[in-house]
């Protein structure tokens, strides 16, 4: 080797370790220069196009408050999220680390491990008050993102919806700050609005007539104006560290895809990123790539306080100096959607560099960004060496990620594991996470598009209670592939329609293809409940609350639905031998308890198991409270079948006396 060609090797090896020493001088010089932060305060803006904000060049202004903190500090031009699913990118965005690490793959109930330490937590620490208050149901604090946080607000005014408007968003975050203004705080606000369906209050439902969907971030963009008034109300602004950001875009037609959670392309997951700190008067605009996984690293950066080790993040405070560093080489974020391995077709991973992005799926996907934005011309098969090193990036982002689960199973691997990882560019001996196992067999997501838009309608006719219409697109779809996501459907509005018979079979259809599942489980065991099949039932709803233990969180009024049909099988079952009045008596106590004795058919199936086991007092003191109850909220239906009980335990009462 020349002595020329050695002095550049040596540059190159050390370039990257100069930028990371410049980088870490620029913090050090802005951080001598700068206001102390007081107040962080992090806005998430849900369903977010980074190019619906007009500081990212949409041609209306639709984010005028939004501008007005741009114009005051950064705006990340090149921001992506790593999954374009609500809980799981938070989870990204709250701990620092990608899907497979944290384990938040879906907008499901699943286990969050307490290792990963959340930003709250960190902040906590530090000394701040902390206080979250979502627009979704998505982000219920069962579901684990509430650590750390002395305030998690999700109880919504109306019960009935699984989301609020952004104005009752701010009514709960204002109250809570108007207590904390004499505290340091980290405040964290989410803003579901954006998000399908489209429907923007008054004046933006005119002034946006042509794009409901950007006329629900002007929206969002006003109440984050109360908001940041709030703040400067209070005293908060100047010292306060404000960072608006989404959880991820939204496709809008884009390749076929009417929303987002399916595809993984540019337009579901570039999201805005901007950042005001304490002192900022001047707009910048930063081209380097970022992610909302940064979030986490870079507000410890700037406060002075060591990150969590295990975080894929990476400090965006460099680029807050007055010389912003170049990058010596291309950052590689990792992105996935496992949403059409619910239909049985591969799932969706990949990477995104600042001019290439590769997708690793039945037929990969290779795009230059810079010429190609829109992501129109897969060159896969024109530049398959671009390609081997982007699937050579994304299988060292997965091997060092992926968290599983330890025992006897994952010892070794099989050969067809071996030859999965393999395809992926894993080194033998690399343990991977099932759900993400690549099989070429499979088919190719992009060709269930319009499958997966007939399901989403499907789920929105249901939603809307049309359940005739949902039931003929439900069956038409079954007939071109038996997916358990339609047969979870199918039940659902089967049990609707009180077709008892068509949901025991719609039930029986998903069980076998994915046994476990804690709805399926219940919804299966209404059904045999509603057609007398006792123990039938008794062994669904039993299955259910098995799924309990394995880290799936229903909500309270689903589990006590579930130990209420329980209790009640239990309870008439004909076979003497499987019915157990005590153990009825155990689980209707429980759902009482979880619904806080506010459901006038759970105390009548708490009173009938007092009663069936001699208890007549007791059984006859919570019966008068299940007909108060029913009183008070006007259910005249259920009162008579109510007093009609309340009669029966009084004469059992009076018989067992004689």
């Amino acid at each position: 080797m020349t002595a020329n060609k050695i002095k550049k090797r040596s540059l190159l090896m050390l370039a990257p370790i100069l930028v990371v020493a410049v980088g870490a001088l620029l913090v050090v010089q802005w951080r001598s220069s700068a206001p102390a932060i007081r107040h962080v305060v992090l806005i998430s803006i849900d369903t977010c196009r980074a190019d619906h904000l007009s500081c990212y060049g949409y041609a209306r202004p639709t984010t005028p408050n939004i501008d007005a903190l741009a114009k005051q500090g950064y705006v990340f031009s090149h921001a992506m999220t790593p999954i374009p699913l609500t809980l799981p990118a938070h989870a990204s965005m709250l701990t620092g680390k990608i899907p497979p690490h944290h384990g938040k793959r879906e907008n499901k109930d699943v286990h969050f491990d307490p290792s990963h330490v959340t930003l709250a937590a960190l902040l906590k620490a530090k000394g701040f008050r902390t206080g979250a208050f979502v627009g979704s149901q998505v982000l219920s604090a069962r579901l684990g993102l509430n650590r750390g946080f002395d305030s998690y607000h999700d109880r919504f005014a109306d019960k009935g919806r699984p989301e609020r408007r952004a104005e009752e968003v701010n009514r709960a975050a204002v109250t809570w700050l108007e207590t904390q203004k004499d505290n340091p705080v980290f405040l964290f606000v989410h803003y579901y609005d954006p998000h399908d369906s489209y429907d923007p209050p008054e004046p933006f439902a005119t002034r946006f007539k042509e794009s409901p969907y950007a006329g629900e971030i002007a929206y969002t963009d006003h109440c984050i104006g109360q908001l940041i008034a709030t703040l400067k109300r209070l005293g908060m602004y100047e010292s306060a560290l404000i960072i608006v950001t989404g959880d991820h875009g939204e496709m809008l037609g884009e390749h076929g895809e009417s929303t987002h959670m399916f595809f993984i392309y540019q337009s579901a997951l570039r999201v805005p990123l901007v950042c005001k700190l304490p002192g900022g008067n001047s707009a910048q605009t930063v081209d380097a790539l970022a992610s909302i996984n940064d979030i986490v690293p870079t507000v410890c950066d700037v406060l002075d306080m060591p990150a969590p080790v295990d975080i894929q993040g990476k400090s965006l405070a460099p680029h807050f100096g007055a010389k912003p560093p170049a990058q010596a080489e291309d950052r590689y974020l990792y992105c996935e959607s496992l949403y059409p391995t619910k239909y049985e077709a591969n799932s969706l991973l990949g990477v995104i560099g600042r001019q290439w992005k590769y997708i690793q799926t039945t037929r990969p996907e290779l795009y230059d960004l810079q010429a190609d934005p829109n992501e129109e011309t897969n060159l896969v098969e024109s530049r398959p060496d671009q390609a081997r090193v982007l699937r050579e990036h994304l299988a060292q982002i997965l091997a060092q990620t992926i968290r599983v689960d330890k025992g006897p199973a994952d010892a070794s691997l099989d050969t067809e594991s071996l030859r999965q990882l393999q395809s992926l560019g894993y080194v033998a001996g690399t343990s991977v996470d099932k759900s993400i196992r690549f099989d070429q067999s499979r088919e190719d997501p992009k060709d269930l598009i319009a499958f997966h838009n007939g399901c989403c309608d499907a789920e929105q006719l249901i939603g809307q209670n049309k359940l005739a219409e949902a039931r003929a697109l439900i069956d038409r779809l079954l007939t071109q592939r038996p997916a358990y996501v339609l047969y979870e459907l199918a039940l659902r509005t089967a049990l609707k329609q009180k077709d008892f018979g068509s949901a025991l079979r719609y039930g029986e259809e998903a069980v076998a293809l994915r046994p476990g599942r804690f709805r399926i489980h219940t919804n299966l065991g209404i059904a045999y409940f509603r057609c007398q099949q006792m123990e039938a039932a008794i062994k669904q709803f039993d299955l259910a609350l098995a799924c309990l233990q394995e880290n799936q969180a229903p909500t309270p009024g689903e589990h006590a639905k579930v130990l209420n049909g329980l209790a009640w099988a239990l309870l008439t079952c004909p076979n003497e031998a499987v019915k157990d009045p005590s153990r009825a008596l155990e689980l209707s106590q429980k759902a009482c308890a979880l619904t806080r004795s506010t459901h006038a058919q759970y105390l009548n199936t708490l009173a009938v198991a007092h009663g069936t086991l001699g208890q007549f007092s007791e059984a006859l003191k919570v019966s008068r409270q299940a007909l108060a109850l029913a009183r008070a909220q006007g259910d005249q239906a259920r009162l008579v079948t109510l007093q009609k009980q309340h009669d029966r335990l009084a004469q059992a009462w009076e018989e067992s006396k004689q």
